[in-house]
């Protein structure tokens, strides 16, 4: 099997910096410590550390589940949060070791409306 040269996104980075500058601006505005969040939310207070510093790519899950403990909508959390990351194809960094991600051109779809089954005959 041959490993992959197109480097893995390191954390923290862009994108899961704003998200956990969000989350703890709303844990502060809420009035919450790190340990109660945890609590209320099931999770390990070291894990809400992690999420408010970056080094963490949460669930959507945990971040619904995160969202309902503070009173806010996965919207707001996300509202002002801008970054972006292309994909491998375009340059981007893979998100996981295994990802598929396309490397070459990828092979023409095939005609909408085209049934290639057998016929059957009306007997």
């Amino acid at each position: 099997m041959q490993q992959s040269t197109t480097p893995l996104v390191k954390l923290p980075n862009a994108v899961t910096q704003a998200l956990g500058a969000k989350l703890r601006g709303y844990r502060e505005l809420a009035q919450k410590s790190q340990e109660q969040l945890a609590h209320d939310a099931e999770v390990e207070r070291s894990r809400i550390s992690k999420l408010e510093n970056g080094h963490l790519n949460p669930s959507l899950l945990t971040l619904a589940t995160l969202c309902h403990c503070l009173g806010i909508t996965l919207a707001q959390l996300f509202d002002g949060v801008t970054a972006t990351l292309p994909p491998a194809s375009q340059g981007g960094e893979l998100r996981r070791r295994n990802q598929a991600h396309a490397d070459k051109n990828p092979a023409p779809s095939k005609a909408v409306g085209t049934d290639h089954r057998a016929k059957r005959s009306k007997a």
